[in-house]
């Protein structure tokens, strides 16, 4: 006697599909997933290297006006974007070392329209720059950007994170 197994098989193929389709989108969640985060990865490693060629450029621009240094003391919560500079030195305009100096900050610190395309970029978002005295040889050059969104500390010796703010500091002689 043959039994019939079609009557027994019946709904079980749905159910195999059913569950290849669940198993493939949770492979598909994790690759977007993944994706998302070497997104982020990526956009923090561009910032760093923005910020990295910022803070090595207005040191170059302290060590060049050496005789004017302390003019590059910044207020403790950094250069005022807001106050527009009496005198542009970005061009053939004869300026003062203390002229000089306040526009390597604007020029440094503030952003500009950058457009590519039509299109307005931004390069360290929330970017602030702040100069201080460290010692009597030389001063403190400390540079602060928003982090990628999900405020996940990171620690080190060159960059600490604090409420989704990153921070790369050199020191610069007086």
């Amino acid at each position: 006697m043959h039994k019939d197994t079609h009557h027994s098989q019946r709904g079980v193929t749905l159910i195999e599909i059913l569950v290849t389709m669940i198993i493939t989108s949770i492979g598909l969640m994790g690759l977007m997933s993944l994706q998302m985060q070497a997104l982020k990865g990526t956009k923090d490693a561009g910032n760093r290297s923005q910020a990295l060629w910022l803070k090595n450029d207005i040191i170059d621009r302290i060590q060049a006006n050496q005789a004017f240094s302390d003019s590059y003391i910044t207020p403790a919560d950094g250069v005022n974007c807001s106050i527009a500079i009496t005198k542009a030195c970005d061009g053939a305009d004869v300026c003062t070392g203390e002229e000089l100096a306040n526009w390597d900050k604007f020029d440094v610190a503030c952003p500009r329209n950058n457009d590519i395309i039509s299109h307005p970029i931004q390069y360290l978002s929330g970017a602030n720059l702040t100069i201080s005295v460290a010692s009597d040889t030389n001063l403190l050059v400390e540079l602060t950007w928003k982090t990628r969104a999900d405020d996940e500390s990171i620690t080190g010796a060159v960059r600490t994170a604090n409420s989704g703010q990153l921070e790369m500091s050199g020191l610069a002689p007086r």
